[in-house]
């Protein structure tokens, strides 16, 4: 080999050598927005403004770049720019909307793009719909010019929406420095992975109830602490500072993670991190409690209910039976529908089920007639014990005196489990209900329904005895119902102590002190914050301030002497203004009690208008007691039930069931909470029109003079079933 040749070889190795690996293609949306600096490839400029922001792959994240994205204005108006470049008349209007206007919407590639991310994560779908060939076949013909992403592209784009709206949510909360309620509930997920989530309750500035998802994480273990340490690091990452209440089942375990919770909290630097020390902090879920009431009362099921079940089980054996039954159903002239067969194991479900078979108890005898495998089922021997049943006319007569009996019980869970409405302030009068309905059924005639009531009856007073062990705060949201107030809940004490004065008079006396209690806390807090906080009901002129009203300022300049200089012994103070902050010093504390009191000694609003909207009344009439209206927006959001967290783990197991099992935790997270404010901002109420809602209670006021009209003779009958205030 020559020298020329080994001196090539040589060269070809070094720069063999000297070859490096190509940089890896940047995967995040937002390099999209970026370019990276030719003289400096650790730093990266916007593509719109041109600022600058450090990029090093190990160093720096990509949050700084992303937020700005969010922020950028000429960003936005480059965006408003490209969709409207090339307009199409298209029809503007929601489901039900009879005035569709036609407007002019531009196309954009990146609006496309981010509606598909919106559609999988409201339709709960896979990532890889956006492979599906009759989806692609679908969007070539409606738009042939947009660029369909890859599972990929839309798994990040999932994740940056995420990051979006909680920006937002986390901005509306930490911004007005907004008191919450919290619920949370655990959940296994068939590959035996524990999913905590936490809900979070809040009324707003414009007094709308909110209800958003912030947590949707694996845990470790279902130990109090655990749980107690997952709810302090989620509130640390929302940046949320004023706790109010936590809703919890009865497990043991929260009993531990709220105190965990409430010794974190008292921790904190600010004073008002949680209210009155966290005496009332834990709220137990009220349908929870419910339930285990009722269980209990039906751990011996009369044999009638056994008698239905088994005559509706033979109903769905089969299709060729339930055929049978139909027909006959259509021959006795029963009304449309079917029977359902409950779960034993839920109360509610044998309730529909009873209600449901009730109604068609002639084609169940119509069946004994006609249809022999129908009698001959009931033969059989189940356990080596025959059957119970057909049912006969004394079961449905039993049947019946079950529905009643379940029925409040029904509407009460019902109630309870409510999430899109504030419910705090109607729960006292739910459980007074319960307390004078099982009162009512001791006294019954039939010994089942007495030995149901009372058995019940000792689960009522392991968690509601008397109101004694009852979170007095749900009596405080009572009161702060402008129809109901201290009079109603003295009215419910009468009802529940039977009249025991003395007992009345100290129940009503415990309620009132925690509300001034409540008023002083958040008195002292308003005069010790930042003036934001109590600037929404203040009036013009700050009390604390160098201006007492609009009116009068603290100095007055005199006239100038000869030599023109403003001296200050030619400005003197105001006499009214000395005055007027004297005073302010004398009322202060007559000020604390006087508020509470001109709210109990105002007229309570009529009782009897059950379409009066409680927010509403707070939001035109809060100015009037400024504290009170503190206390009532972050009372009035307390959830009494955890409903609204474990109606999560319904969209959780349709996200991640068990073909769909691969999904990373904060994948899950992401699409679960993504969903559920996308929800909210979709389907979120109305504003309330004042004179719409005012037409509307004079509209059922006048419909329900003309109905006690024409039903006089029995108002009296139903006076006496309604028993307390139905609110």
């Amino acid at each position: 080999m020559s020298d020329d040749d080994n001196q090539s070889v040589q060269m070809e190795g070094t720069q063999k050598a000297k070859r490096k690996r190509p940089a890896m293609k940047k995967r995040s949306a937002t390099w999209n927005h970026f370019t990276l600096l030719e003289d400096n490839p650790n730093k990266c400029k916007c593509n719109y403004c041109g600022r600058q922001y450090q990029c090093h792959s190990r160093r720096d994240g990509i949050t700084n770049m992303r937020n700005h994205i969010l922020a950028c204005l000429a960003y936005k108006t480059f965006r408003e720019q490209q969709e409207g470049s090339q307009q199409n008349l298209t029809i503007e209007g929601g489901e039900g909307n009879a005035s569709n206007m036609v407007l002019a919407k531009g196309w954009s590639q990146d609006a496309c793009r981010r509606a598909v991310t919106k559609m999988i994560i409201m339709g709960e779908l896979p990532l890889s719909f956006v492979d599906n060939k009759g989806f692609r076949h679908f969007c070539s013909v409606a738009i042939p010019q947009f660029v369909m992403p890859s599972r990929r592209t839309v798994g990040r784009d999932v994740m940056d929406l995420f990051l979006e709206e909680k920006i937002m949510l986390k901005s509306l909360i930490c911004n007005n420095k907004q008191r919450v309620s919290l619920t949370t509930d655990l959940w296994t997920y068939v590959q035996n992975m524990s999913y905590m989530v936490i809900t979070t309750h809040f009324i707003d500035s414009d007094w709308c109830l909110n209800r958003r998802i912030i947590s949707f994480s694996v845990i470790e273990d279902h130990r109090g602490k655990t749980i107690g340490k997952k709810i302090v690091a989620c509130l640390q990452d929302w940046g949320i500072e004023r706790l109010f209440a936590i809703t919890v089942d009865n497990a043991s375990t929260n009993d531990a993670a709220v105190n965990y919770v409430t010794m974190q909290l008292l921790g904190w630097r600010n004073d008002d991190a949680i209210v009155l020390a966290g005496q009332y902090m834990h709220v137990r879920c009220c349908a929870h409690i419910l339930n285990l009431i009722v269980v209990s009362g039906l751990n011996e099921l009369h044999a009638s209910v056994a008698a239905i079940r088994n005559a509706v089980k033979y109903v769905r054996s089969s299709t060729t039976r339930l055929q049978a039954f139909k027909q006959c159903a259509q021959q006795v002239k029963c009304p449309n529908g079917t029977v359902v067969l409950d779960c034993p194991t839920r109360w509610n479900s044998t309730y529909l089920m009873l209600m449901t078979a009730l109604k068609f108890q002639a084609a169940f005898d119509r069946m004994a007639e006609v249809d022999k495998p129908y009698e001959a089922y009931f033969l059989e021997k189940e356990n080596n014990v025959k059957r119970v049943g057909p049912p006969g006319p004394e079961d449905w007569e039993s049947a019946g005196r079950i529905v009643k009996f379940l029925k409040v019980f029904y509407d009460a869970t019902l109630l309870f489990s409510a999430s899109l409405s504030v419910t705090s302030n109607l729960c006292y009068d739910t459980i007074g209900l319960i307390e004078s309905s099982l009162t009512a059924l001791e006294g019954s005639r039939d010994p089942w329904v007495v030995a149901m009531a009372y058995q019940m009856r000792e689960k009522f007073d392991k968690y509601w005895e008397s109101s004694g062990k009852i979170n007095k705060m749900l009596i405080v949201a009572s009161i702060l119902d402008p129809r109901a107030k201290m009079d109603f809940a003295k009215h419910i004490f009468e009802i529940i102590f039977a009249n025991d004065g003395w007992k009345v008079e100290e129940m009503t006396k415990a309620v009132k002190d925690l509300l001034n209690e409540l008023y002083d806390a958040y008195s002292a807090m308003c005069s010790s914050s930042t003036p934001s906080m109590c600037s929404e009901s203040a009036p013009s002129g700050s009390y604390g301030g160098t201006s007492y009203s609009p009116y009068f300022t603290n100095e007055v300049g005199l006239s100038e002497g000869p030599s023109g200089d403003g001296d200050d012994i030619f400005r003197v103070s105001r006499p009214f203004f000395g005055y007027a902050q004297k005073v302010f010093v004398q009322n202060e504390g007559k000020r604390v009690v006087s508020e509470v009191e001109r709210y109990l000694s105002d007229p309570v609003e009529d009782p009897s208008n059950l379409k009066l909207n409680v927010l509403l009344w707070w939001k035109v009439n809060g100015s009037k007691y400024p504290i009170l209206e503190k206390i009532a927006r972050d009372v009035l959001a307390v959830p009494v039930s955890t409903v609204a967290s474990e109606s999560a783990f319904s969209t959780g197991r349709r996200v991640i069931d068990e073909y769909r099992s691969s999904l990373t935790p904060c994948m899950v997270e992401a699409l679960i909470c993504t969903e559920n404010w996308l929800q909210a901002k979709l389907f979120a109420n109305l504003v309330y029109n004042l004179q719409e809602d005012i037409k509307e209670q004079i509209f059922h006021m006048e419909l329900q003079e003309e109905f006690v009209r024409s039903q006089a003779s029995t108002v009296e009958t139903v006076s006496a079933d309604m028993g307390v205030m139905d609110i």
